[in-house]
C-alpha cells in the first residue's frame, strides 16, 4: 500500500523526544549537555555577575575568568542545540523548498511484502528490507522505524489509517520472528 503525508517541524521535534525516550544514552546525553552543564555553568558564573553588579572583591576578581567559562557553558550548549536541530530539519528539505522551520515535507511511504520504501520527492528514496530494519517504536503521536542505531524514519500517526498501521506492525513483527 502507498501513503502520502506531510511532515512539519513539530513532527521532527516529537521524533527527537521519542528517540530520547527509547534510547537511554541519548536521553542521558541530552540532559547532561542541555540541562546539567548549563545549570552548573550558570552557578559558576555568579562571581562574574557579581563583579558586573558592582560587588568588587579580590575573590570575585580572581574567579572572573573561571566564571566566564561557566557563563559560556550556560549559553553555548542550549543555543547550539536549537541551532543544530533547526539545521538538521533544513537538511531534510528538498532543494526547491524554502529552508525554514515553517516548511513542510511531502513524503511517500510504500509498504510491500518485501520492503519499506520511503520517498521524499526531489531529495531521496530509501528502500529497506524488513529484515534490515532494526527496531520499531511508537507512541500516541508518531512512530520511529530504526534503519541504523541512530538513524530512523519518523511517521506521524495521521499518515496512515489503522489498516496501514496494522500492516506495518505485522510486517515488522513477522520479520522479527523469521530472523
Amino acid at each position: 500500500m502507498r501513503y502520502e503525508y506531510t511532515l512539519v517541524y513539530q513532527d521532527y521535534l516529537d521524533a527527537q523526544k521519542l528517540y530520547r525516550k527509547h534510547r537511554w544514552r541519548a536521553a542521558a546525553t541530552y540532559y547532561v549537555f542541555i540541562w546539567v552543564l548549563p545549570i552548573l555553568g550558570l552557578l559558576g558564573s555568579f562571581p562574574l555577575i557579581a563583579t558586573f553588579l558592582g560587588y568588587n572583591s579580590y575573590l570575585t576578581r580572581s574567579l572572573a575568568p573561571i566564571s566566564g567559562i561557566g557563563l559560556w557553558l550556560a549559553l553555548y550548549f542550549p543555543l547550539m542545540r536549537i541551532y543544530s536541530i533547526r539545521k538538521c530539519w533544513k537538511l531534510l528539505l528538498p532543494e526547491h523548498i524554502e529552508k525554514s522551520t515553517k516548511s513542510e515535507i511531502v513524503v511517500a511511504l510504500e509498504i510491500t511484502p518485501e520492503q519499506l520504501i520511503s520517498v521524499i520527492p526531489g531529495k531521496s528514496e530509501g528502500r529497506f528490507f524488513w529484515s534490515g530494519i532494526l527496531d520499531f517504536v511508537e507512541d500516541e503521536q508518531l512512530a520511529l522505524i530504526f534503519i541504523k542505531k541512530k538513524l530512523f524514519i519518523f511517521i506521524p500517526h495521521r499518515a496512515m489509517d489503522e489498516a496501514g498501521w496494522s500492516e506495518l506492525r505485522m510486517r515488522f513483527n513477522s520479520s522479527r520472528t523469521a530472523a
